[in-house]
């Protein structure tokens, strides 16, 4: 039995729009992206380069939370730096591939300028190269300042442990750092909070055997006090970011559980200024999006395409509503959209950061800073269609309406046969029409229908639906 839509994530993403000062009234499917400078400075409202605006409903104020340099979007973090709101995940990319990919990333037609990675992926060193190239591409006269985030794995939690996984992706980094044409801006995350034994993909004991010596060395077996571990870790990352000793924008933890992040409150000095989670976590766990938002912890989505759209099949209604968002943005902007960037771009406007991770350059260039900011700001309806499907996918409970596209076949002046036809060229008869009649079906865009002369089947005509969804289409078949 398919349940309502919409409500839990509706009460999740509402939380985004709590600024430290003000608490914001009202529905959340009136939240639309509105820039705003801090209250009491000079000069009021900032216009997004979209030109978006604040929809129906009480108007939100988020310039705590999104402030724009350059046309592009960034959150503010507790600590009043700043981090893109857009960035490129490189952890498990092919290595050939990485320093090509994130030299295309930062150039001036994407300027995706966050590269989000980790220790255990083995590619920080790629990454630095290809920050490198891409700099040295852009030809700048000043620094053109990139971001970093990178994680300490689980087998290196520890003081100790900790230390040596920082200082290898230091090394690995270098070169980005010595850069006098780079201001890198490195986060540095604590990538799981122990190793799980549940999760299936984590062999902690095995894990634990096959480490170097040089990392066990380094400190005591994580796996052995598992509750106090990664304390000692978030200590030593107080103490890198205290130190001022390398460019240190942030730190932060991923994946943990609430649980954990409410245990620092009894011995942190800093509060983690970054979450990043799978997007699951967005939607279903309320209380640790209220928790960060009320500590001001920057929330940052991982796998938000592969979690979703990858899989229409898991909520093809959800799928075509989705599709139907990107055909109505399409039309305003006069460009394709992709369902992919209808749920980045729902996500960034509404605070969180993305970084979607592709071996494709057309989808490096679709999902880039650029082309995410050009996004016009979401309606309400459309907030709530995206937000219902969303939980649609996660959930892989459908919707319980679909979404088609009308097609009325006017038959002008001798009798047909109409048939669908199918993926592999396969025909299913849907009936005889005489001169003058009209028959309405539903299909999906592009979909072929075939109208045969019911007097000589060697006469057809093959009609490729070139509508949207949501659309109606009239035929008027003549043979």
């Amino acid at each position: 039995m398919n349940r309502p839509r919409g409500a839990s994530l509706s009460f999740m993403l509402a939380l985004l729009f709590i600024d430290g000062v003000h608490v914001v009234n009202g529905s959340f499917f009136s939240r639309i992206l509105q820039p705003t400078k801090k209250e009491g400075e000079e000069g009021g409202k900032t216009e997004a380069p979209s030109k978006a605006t604040s929809s129906m409903g009480s108007e939100a104020q988020v310039g705590s939370i999104i402030s724009f340099s350059d046309g592009l979007p960034f959150a503010t973090l507790a600590n009043n730096n700043k981090i893109p709101l857009v960035g490129y995940g490189v952890g498990n990319l092919q290595h050939e591939m990485i320093p090509g990919m994130v030299m295309a990333a930062i150039q001036d037609d994407k300027r995706t300028r966050l590269i989000d990675t980790a220790h255990a992926s083995n590619n920080e060193d790629l990454v630095a190269e290809g920050i490198n190239r891409g700099v040295a591409k852009l030809n700048r006269e000043g620094k053109v300042e990139v971001h970093v985030v990178t994680k300490v794995w689980y087998t290196h939690l520890g003081y100790g442990r900790t230390k040596l996984s920082v200082e290898e992706s230091l090394k690995s980094l270098q070169t980005a750092l010595d850069n006098d044409k780079i201001d890198l801006k490195l986060h540095f995350q604590l990538h799981w909070p122990r190793c799980f034994d549940s999760i299936p993909w984590m062999n902690c004991q095995r894990e634990e055997r096959e480490l170097s010596d040089h990392v066990k060395d380094a400190g005591p077996d994580p796996t052995k006090d598992p509750d106090n571990a990664w304390k000692e870790s978030w200590k030593y990352l107080e103490d890198l970011y205290l130190s001022d000793k390398y460019p240190i924008a942030s730190i932060g933890v991923s994946n943990f559980h609430l649980h954990d992040i409410e245990i620092m409150e009894n011995f942190a000095r800093i509060h983690p200024h970054i979450l990043q989670v799978n997007v699951w976590s967005l939607l279903y766990d309320a209380l640790l999006v209220d928790y960060c938002h009320k500590h001001r912890i920057h929330i940052q989505v991982y796998n938000a395409i592969h979690g979703t759209i990858s899989q229409p099949e898991r909520a093809p209604k959800a799928f075509h509503h989705i599709q139907k968002v990107a055909s109505e943005i399409s039309s305003e902007l006069d460009q394709d959209l992709t369902a992919a960037q209808v749920i980045l771009a729902w996500l960034m406007q509404h605070g969180v950061s993305v970084i979607p991770r592709t071996t494709n350059s057309v989808r490096l260039t679709e999902n880039s800073a650029v082309a995410l900011s050009s996004i016009p700001a979401f309606s309400d309806h459309q907030v709530e269609t995206i937000a219902h499907a969303v939980e649609a996918y996660l959930s892989g409970d459908d919707l319980e309406e679909d979404i088609h596209v009308a097609v009325t076949f006017h038959v002008v002046s001798k009798d047909v046969v109409l048939y669908w036809m199918g993926r592999e060229g396969s025909e299913v008869r849907i009936g005889h029409l005489k001169a003058g009649e009209t028959f309405t079906d539903t299909t999906y865009p592009n979909h072929t229908f075939r109208t045969y002369d019911a007097a000589n089947k060697d006469y057809w005509i093959d009609h490729e639906i070139s509508a949207k969804f949501g659309d109606h289409k009239h035929i008027h078949v003549e043979l």
